[in-house]
């Protein structure tokens, strides 16, 4: 079912299935919508050593922004991890069934796998960067900020 941009208000903490895919296939940024262009270093946030993302790629000043602004990221400290990558490889989180109490089964097939839509509904991608550089939140923000100070992207403003 399409989606109308601005006929709801945004739940944080929850991701649209639609637009996620979006922004994966698409290389934009989760926070500002923008293109991520190629060649950029992009950021994925999330818990130290995770093996893949659900949330879609940042441009690094807009990554800097949430882990600043964010509560959960900001209280989580040295939990959260950003993970700079120039690439990322997207598989396809599907349900495959349900058990009687409501919860969900799942598998990761590769994008594009035809078995994929025979066997189970799609409901996310998920990001594996390719040799990512891992850092700390509260590490990479000090390393930010010993080359220039942190400040909103021009490019986030009015983000609701």
């Amino acid at each position: 079912m399409p989606v109308q941009a601005g006929a709801r208000h945004p739940a944080f903490g929850e991701q649209c299935p639609v637009r996620q895919r979006q922004f994966m296939i698409r290389r934009q940024c989760g926070l500002c919508t923008k293109r991520i262009a190629a060649g950029e270093v992009l950021a994925f946030i999330g818990e130290a050593n995770a093996r893949y993302y659900l949330e879609p790629p940042l441009h690094q000043p807009c990554a800097a922004y949430a882990v600043q602004v964010c509560p959960r990221l900001h209280a989580a400290g040295e939990r959260i991890e950003v993970a700079l990558t120039g690439a990322y490889d997207l598989w396809e989180d599907r349900i495959t069934g349900a058990t009687p109490e409501g919860n969900l089964w799942r598998a990761q097939f590769r994008l594009g796998d035809p078995a994929a839509r025979l066997l189970a509904v799609l409901e996310f991608y998920l990001a594996y960067p390719v040799a990512p550089r891992r850092v700390t939140a509260p590490s990479w923000l000090a390393e930010l900020a010993r080359q220039a100070p942190v400040e909103p992207p021009n490019h986030a403003q009015g983000i609701a």
